[in-house]
Parts: C-alpha cells; sequence; structure tokens
C-alpha cells in the first residue's frame, strides 16, 4: 500500500472514531481495475478521495489533488487537521443570480486564512456587478481530540519518507 492510501485509511479511522454515523464511505471500482474511495461528511460540503495516484481534498465543488509524487504528504496531513479543526471561510460571488466563483478558505490564526481551493466557471453574465456572500462553518472535531492521531500519522509519514530516501541512496 502506498504512503498517500495508507494516510487515507488513517484519516477514515479518525474520523470514524469521531464522527461516526456522519461520515459516509463509498468505495467505486470499475470494470478496468481503478478503485476510489470517497469519504463524505454529512451537513457539510466536506469530502475526500483516494485512488492508487492521489487524494484529493474537496468542499462542496472547490478542490485540491495531492498528488505523492509532487507534494509533500506532510501538507495532506496539515490541510486535514486544519480542515477537521479550524473555521471556514467559503466566499461565493455572483454576477447577477449565477454563482461563477467560490473559494474556501481554512482559519489558521485569529483571522488569517490559507487557501484550501477556489473553483470557477466561464459561463456567467460577466457584465452584472458583482455581488459577494460570505459564509462561515465551524470546526469539526477539537483540536486536541485528535492531535496524538495526526501526530503518529506525521511520524508515519516521516518515517516513511525517510526509509524512501534511504533506499534510493543504496541504488545510486
Amino acid at each position: 500500500m502506498k504512503t498517500h492510501q495508507v494516510i487515507f485509511e488513517k484519516i477514515q479511522a479518525i474520523l470514524t472514531k469521531h464522527l461516526g454515523e456522519r461520515l459516509t464511505v463509498d468505495i467505486d471500482k470499475y470494470d478496468d481495475g481503478y478503485t476510489e474511495t470517497r469519504l463524505i461528511i454529512t451537513d457539510t460540503d466536506i469530502w475526500i478521495t483516494c485512488d492508487d495516484s492521489e487524494i484529493t481534498i474537496g468542499s462542496g465543488f472547490n478542490h485540491r489533488h495531492y498528488y505523492p509524487e509532487f507534494d509533500s504528504m506532510d501538507k495532506v496531513v496539515d490541510d486535514l487537521f486544519n480542515l477537521f479543526t479550524q473555521k471556514k471561510r467559503i466566499t461565493k460571488y455572483y454576477k447577477g443570480n449565477t454563482c461563477y466563483k467560490k473559494r474556501t478558505e481554512i482559519e489558521i490564526g485569529a483571522s488569517n486564512y490559507k487557501e484550501l481551493s477556489t473553483s470557477s466557471t466561464w459561463l456567467f453574465p460577466f457584465w452584472k456587478p458583482t455581488k459577494e456572500e460570505i459564509l462561515y462553518e465551524d470546526k469539526l472535531i477539537e483540536k486536541a481530540e485528535i492531535l496524538s492521531d495526526i501526530e503518529d500519522i506525521k511520524n508515519y509519514v516521516l518515517a516513511s519518507t525517510t526509509s524512501s530516501i534511504n533506499s534510493s541512496k543504496t541504488n545510486i
């Protein structure tokens, strides 16, 4: 099993433990062998998927892909931790009645936000004035409740990164 898949399974266990029935797990299997597992937290827009090549974190139609070949797995763990334990700000941009852009941000300090993702569409009435709607979502889990679990995942990521670096050095 790949590192990002182990991270995903550990996150699934944490969410199952703390959210219980609010967590829905869907597994899609296709004839060509492709399998994707999706975690959906009810009463929120939050979803997470994992397949053989990536983890994707989403909020509504916004999402961000994390590829183990290119992205730090520490960043995935940090983003997931913040997604569950911090307040979220969602800004919707409208032209007339059409929502043409949505930005999801996670609070990382007192009134400081980090962008998780932004999505937009090309088809909208661009000539109309822009209106913004800002929504806030509360944290899902208290930090103290999952801090030790997240540290265990980070230690796993560190150990797997170190072992892969050491094995690549021996192959040189």
